[in-house]
């Protein structure tokens, strides 16, 4: 996966295309998945969660449900990113 972390090119490429908007999802929440909503959000992007498009297993601190509703609940929105229902999403894949 490419990331808008570090020297990827991914920053650029989406920065030449004018693309202001990045949905994501995936695995490890609690790592990747959160990485890139912090990162992206700095570098001033929209980003876009789908509600059930990332998971992750379970740490010793939460369940991988907790961390789930930690990060898609309460960490993200309003902060980093918008957190929408699926169907949500599909609208917004077809623009």
């Amino acid at each position: 996966m490419q990331c808008v972390q570090k020297e990827s090119g991914l920053l650029e490429y989406l920065t030449a295309k004018e693309e202001k908007d990045v949905m994501i999802c995936g695995i490890m929440t609690d790592f990747c998945i959160n990485a890139m909503v912090e990162a992206g959000f700095e570098h001033g992007l929209h980003m876009i969660v789908p509600a059930y498009a990332n998971s992750t297993q379970d740490n010793e601190y939460m369940t991988r449900e907790q961390a789930y509703h930690y990060y898609n609940e309460f960490l993200w929105p309003e902060r980093y990113a918008d957190c929408v229902p699926m169907d949500r999403a599909l609208e917004l894949l077809k623009k």
